[in-house]
């Protein structure tokens, strides 16, 4: 074999060293999605073309998307509130942003669905007068 490593020995090499990262947080008493999580939003924010952009930044359908690990379902969105300057968001795990990035045309008619269904539960909550 040349001086080139496999795609497995990288592979293996990587997920050796998350697997550090994790226990080194894990023994210094910090939750390990503040480390990897964190680290993974930073490296592979994404938007609708599935290009890469600051994480801060990141949007779906001009709505942005908070990165959290704890989300339980696929996508979610933040609860609408009585706040009439709230906006929605997208919370997803690092996971799902990853696999929405990899093919975002078949889930962008769900991301739409979801934000005009959070748009019409917001409307309902704080009244058409409001909400306009």
């Amino acid at each position: 074999m040349s001086g080139k490593s496999s795609k497995k020995e990288v592979l293996t090499n990587a997920r050796r060293l998350v697997q550090e990262a994790v226990d080194v947080a894990t023994r210094a008493g910090i939750d390990p999605s503040q480390v990897v999580a964190a680290h993974c939003a930073d490296t592979t924010a994404i938007t609708e073309n599935g290009a890469d952009q600051d994480p801060d930044q990141l949007e779906w359908c001009g709505v942005p998307v908070v990165i959290d690990n704890n989300t339980r379902g696929l996508f979610e969105m933040a609860t609408p509130d009585n706040d009439p300057a709230q906006k929605p968001s997208f919370l997803v795990t690092e996971s799902t942003a990853n696999l929405v990035r990899q093919d975002f045309e078949r889930y962008k008619p769900s991301l739409e669905r979801m934000i005009e269904d959070w748009q019409e539960a917001k409307k309902l909550l704080i009244g058409p007068a409001k909400g306009q």
